[in-house]
């Protein structure tokens, strides 16, 4: 398994680079760690929405792609996630002090870019699950161009 900084894998920068570290990974799943703290995106009055984790779940994906990439010395390239479906979750809001496991699973990937992920994401007490949609093309400037 080669290693490969965050950095380095996702389009992300700064901030909004939200995954504070990889575990594992296969060839179709992935599985990821955030750490709520007070200092993390999107927390307010110590808590953070649930629906956040989507954004964590989908820069799992996001990473998963970047190793894909990265493994076949390509560049890595920019996904979009599309919607959601099948969202369930136990809470409203995460504490800060939770350390969240986000494991992903590819469902399938068409060779047009078009995907569809399951996502979980649990700590003690907290379990969020859904699928996400996601569109990952070779030249996502064909979009906007």
């Amino acid at each position: 398994m080669t290693e490969f900084a965050l950095q380095d894998l996702l389009p992300h920068s700064g901030k909004m680079l939200l995954l504070d570290e990889l575990i594992d990974w296969g060839e179709d799943w992935l599985e990821a760690v955030v750490n709520v703290t007070e200092n993390s995106m999107f927390v307010e009055n110590g808590q953070l929405s649930a629906l956040v984790v989507i954004e964590y779940m989908a820069q799992s994906i996001a990473a998963l792609a970047g190793l894909r990439s990265k493994n076949n010395d390509e560049a890595v390239r920019i996904g979009l996630l599309l919607g959601t479906r099948k969202y369930d979750s136990n809470v409203d809001k995460i504490h800060v002090g939770s350390r969240l496991q986000i494991h992903i699973k590819e469902m399938f990937l068409e060779e047009n870019g078009l995907g569809v992920f399951q996502c979980k994401a649990t700590a003690p007490g907290v379990e969020i699950t859904c699928n996400l949609n996601v569109y990952h093309p070779d030249d996502i400037g064909v979009l906007f161009g």
